[in-house]
């Protein structure tokens, strides 16, 4: 019945009650991102995996060398 963001902390709502979980050290640093070796030995920048991630509001972008695509969210969830 709920979705909710608050700090680093995810909450889901049913009526099973509400499950939280803190996803502050889920993801990687930017220095920790930066030390990784990504060399995929080839020069075509087309093929590469997802450079950047972001939630604005309820919409969600995924960007790689093929460009940004957008969803916005409001309403997905029941």
């Amino acid at each position: 019945t709920a979705v909710g963001l608050t700090g680093t902390s995810i909450t889901v709502t049913d009526a099973g009650g509400t499950l939280s979980q803190d996803l502050d050290g889920t993801f990687a640093t930017d220095a920790e991102l930066a030390a990784l070796n990504t060399d995929d030995a080839d020069a075509d920048p087309t093929n590469e995996l997802n450079t950047a991630v972001g939630l604005t509001g309820t919409s969600i972008t995924v960007t790689d060398a093929g460009g940004t695509l957008s969803q916005d969210l409001d309403g997905t969830f029941a």
